[in-house]
């Protein structure tokens, strides 16, 4: 494995496998334990609207763009992170990358996208709530952790997640979504010295464009 830093201070980890499929990773540090500020449940809504529109790709492009590729798009939030990641053909990598950057840094969250987001979410707290085992889980962790950031719920609550703004979304995300917080994965049959120089390549291009 071949593990650096870029020069922006983007963490990036890379190994060679000897299978057709690459698996490509942006984990950005930052999760429910940094909702401080803002509603409980920010950094989940953040995840689930990063797939509604970019500066350069509707809601509707997006979710298609891997599909055409024979590929996979997916993410999820953790109390500790936001991970985007993409299993592709290992000669796509670059694409499922960039797109997974370009979610990161060029979503726009636009309010009526929002308001559908806004839906599914309420329906995963209640879907949540009607299962004991999460339930029961959740609990558990607002007791272990009592009066930390890690007792809040992933998901929020109903009234927390109503209480969210666009405006807070992207405050959100100016804040929090940086180089330094960031770590690209890349797992592909290829020669980790030229996958590293093109990582390196792929993120001084999204970051010197200003993003």
């Amino acid at each position: 494995m071949t593990t650096g830093t870029s020069p922006q201070g983007l963490g990036y980890a890379l190994r060679r496998s000897g299978r057709a499929v690459a698996y490509c990773a942006l984990s950005i540090g930052c999760g429910t334990r940094d909702e401080q500020g803002y509603p409980a449940g920010i950094a989940h809504f953040v995840e689930h609207n990063l797939f509604r529109g970019t500066r350069r790709k509707s809601a509707a492009v997006i979710n298609g763009y891997l599909d055409k590729l024979g590929g996979e798009l997916n993410a999820y939030t953790t109390k500790e992170e936001i991970v985007l990641h993409a299993t592709v053909l290992k000669e796509d990598w670059k694409k499922a990358a960039a797109l997974l950057f370009e979610l990161a840094t060029e979503a726009t969250f636009p309010e009526s996208e929002i308001e559908t987001e806004r839906g599914v979410v309420l329906d995963e707290i209640i879907s949540y709530k009607d299962n004991p085992a999460e339930d029961v889980y959740d609990r558990f962790e607002s007791l272990l952790f009592e009066g930390t950031p890690l007792a809040t719920p992933i998901l929020g609550t109903a009234a927390s997640v109503k209480k969210i703004t666009p405006a807070m979304l992207r405050r959100f995300v100016a804040e929090k979504f940086v180089p330094e917080k960031m770590v690209l994965s890349v797992v592909a049959d290829i020669g980790e010295t030229v996958l590293e120089k093109d990582v390196l390549k792929l993120i001084d291009h999204v970051f010197s464009q200003g993003s």
